[in-house]
């Protein structure tokens, strides 16, 4: 059987001058912090900051007066955006009963646009977007839960408040149509309502032309 033992001599002896040399300075070291700007490449994945929210505005409520003001079983009005807006909760006044809680539905219109003579009372062009029990508090009015409803600038919101255990009251009069404006400032329009009767939701008793303010909103 043939024998192999191993060479003494290498065939190719190591390069005594390597093809490229290491630097002695490493070229970046990774930052501690996380970059916002950077024209390098970081060796961390950049965390970018969350955005920040959007300014909350608001049409504070009408100081209370008895002015006016007359019993209905609910109010519907429009608003118009002046800008984009979210609108989150909106104030009324039941018709006594102060220092306790009495329940209610809020709805909105489910395509934008204002409220006409031949969509107010028709349940299915509205959507129910809170309900419950709000406590009537003398000269601040009761509170929607919170929900929210986008509008954008320029476009119109149709709202309806209904009074469930107990009928709300506002303004009597103050317009008659649903262009004229009540209350406004740099935010929104809210333009004066129409009063619904107190048989239920959506009841057609008083018609169509129960102007009132939405005094509260």
């Amino acid at each position: 059987t043939p024998i192999s033992f191993p060479s003494t001599t290498p065939t190719l002896k190591p390069s005594t001058h390597p093809s490229s040399v290491p630097s002695p300075l490493p070229t970046f070291q990774p930052s501690f912090l996380p970059s916002f700007s950077s024209d390098r490449p970081s060796s961390f994945p950049t965390i970018s900051p969350a955005p920040s929210a959007p300014p909350l505005y608001f049409l504070g409520s009408s100081a209370y007066n008895s002015n006016g003001n007359t019993g209905m079983g609910g109010i519907m009005f429009d608003i118009k955006a002046l800008h984009d807006l979210e609108i989150s909760q909106l104030t009324w006044q039941f018709n006594g009963g102060y220092r306790s809680s009495h329940t209610y539905e809020c709805y909105k219109k489910t395509e934008l646009g204002a409220h006409t003579d031949t969509d107010m009372f028709d349940s299915s062009k509205w959507t129910l977007i809170a309900s419950g029990s709000a406590e009537n508090v003398w000269d601040s009015g009761a509170v929607t839960s919170p929900f929210s409803v986008q509008v954008p600038s320029g476009e119109v919101q149709a709202f309806y408040i209904h009074g469930i255990s107990r009928s709300i009251i506002s303004q009597r009069g103050g317009g008659t149509s649903t262009l004229d404006v009540y209350k406004s400032d740099e935010n929104m329009e809210i333009r004066t309502g129409r009063g619904l009767y107190s048989g239920g939701v959506f009841s057609t008793g008083y018609g169509t032309n129960y102007w009132s303010n939405p005094k509260f909103q």
